[in-house]
């Protein structure tokens, strides 16, 4: 009978294996095309939301909800929740009604209402999982992908404040540019030796995006542009490569949910860095 190997050497051979895993790690092959659609789409979402947030909040708010129905649309299928129709609805009242709640709160602070929508939006979840008559297979992952599609809805109204405060229009430009150019990295993913690099390309895109932007728009100005634009691209950018991983993705249906929730979800921060640094 050999001698067993000694401990040290197993755990040598483990950590080896751990480093090589991360100096050189295995995707899966969905994860290394090229998502066009997904790309064109982030584009014009953020150019819709800039055009409408510039007319008007209310017109902002629109775009936000629209976001919201593409989410609900296609976030319960991406992830893969067992009762889609309830987690989509679940997920657009949320996607709907909490833009349309900021929009139509008649002062500061705009997004106090938002909770009694999340509360609104959890008890739909809940009451659909109640009334499932299938047996209810898998009931904690379908809970958990509609709770983070609201998560992701709800988020998103955090941009409509924006169109509401001293140059919080442009700031809402600026970073709608930022997202527009640093997707454009996205298309790297085919690319060996350019995969690694997308997300610093992306980020550097968005600085470059946003200190132009904040040098042509004064209210916002080149510190906080570059500040913006960088962490909305890079939040942006990561969002969809988590996404862009699951099997779904190569749909159409999928690729827009991607793009609609990598521009909802820097609602909050945007919003929070926006209040700091231009006030």
């Amino acid at each position: 009978m050999d001698a067993p190997e000694p401990v040290s050497e197993s755990r040598a051979a483990r950590r080896a294996a751990r480093e090589e895993r991360r100096r050189n790690p295995v995707l899966p092959p969905i994860a290394t095309e090229r998502r066009v659609a997904v790309v064109l789409a982030t584009v014009v979402f953020a150019a819709l939301l800039a055009l409408a947030t510039t007319a008007d909040h209310a017109l902002g708010a629109a775009a936000i909800a629209w976001g919201g129905l593409a989410l609900a649309w296609g976030w319960p299928e991406l992830l893969g929740s067992s009762s889609r129709f309830g987690s989509s609805f679940a997920i657009g009242l949320a996607g709907v009604a909490a833009p349309a709640v900021v929009a139509l709160t008649p002062d500061a602070p705009y997004l106090r209402h938002v909770p009694v929508v999340v509360a609104a939006a959890i008890l739909a979840m809940f009451l659909h999982q109640i009334l499932r008559r299938d047996g209810r297979p898998r009931l904690t992952q379908s809970v958990s992908v509609g709770a983070a599609g609201i998560a992701v809805a709800v988020i998103g109204a955090a941009w409509v404040p924006l169109g509401r405060m001293l140059g919080g229009p442009e700031v809402v430009v600026v970073v709608a540019t930022a997202l527009g150019l640093s997707a454009v990295a996205d298309l790297a993913a085919p690319l060996d030796r350019a995969r690694r690099w997308m997300l610093p390309v992306a980020a550097a895109l968005g600085v470059v995006a946003g200190g132009v932007g904040g040098l042509l728009l004064e209210e916002v100005g080149v510190t906080a542009g570059v500040v913006l634009g960088v962490v909305a691209a890079g939040l942006a950018h990561a969002t969809r490569r988590v996404l862009c991983v699951l099997p779904p993705i190569r749909g159409l249906r999928g690729q827009l949910t991607a793009a609609a929730a990598s521009v909802l979800v820097v609602g909050v921060p945007v919003s929070v860095l926006a209040s700091v640094l231009v006030g």
